[in-house]
């Protein structure tokens, strides 16, 4: 899910390399974000997109689903494969021609 969503730039600090960017989109909360400012080369949109809440207004939307008080369990990592170098090939042998 993907959500429409606007944005204004209400300040830019050159010295700082950052800008104040407000995003807002229909049913969500408005955020004032902390982005940094494009380099030279890179497209504004990309940053904007870059730095959009819209994870977090996926997250402000979803059903929980909330444990039982007292839940109890165990993590167990999963082992690391280190992987196994190849065999070498066996060489075919060159053929040769006697004379």
């Amino acid at each position: 899910m993907d959500i429409e969503y606007t944005y204004e730039i209400v300040k830019v600090d050159a010295a700082a390399r950052c800008m104040e960017v407000v995003y807002s989109a229909v049913g969500h909360p408005t955020m004032h974000i902390c982005t940094r400012i494009p380099v030279e080369g890179e497209s504004l949109e990309g940053v904007i997109k870059s730095y959009a809440p819209v994870p977090l207004w996926l997250d402000l939307i979803a059903v929980l689903s909330p444990p039982a008080v007292g839940t109890k369990g165990v993590i167990v990592p999963e082992p690391i494969v280190e992987p196994t170098p190849e065999e070498p090939t066996p060489e075919e042998p060159i053929p040769t021609t006697t004379v």
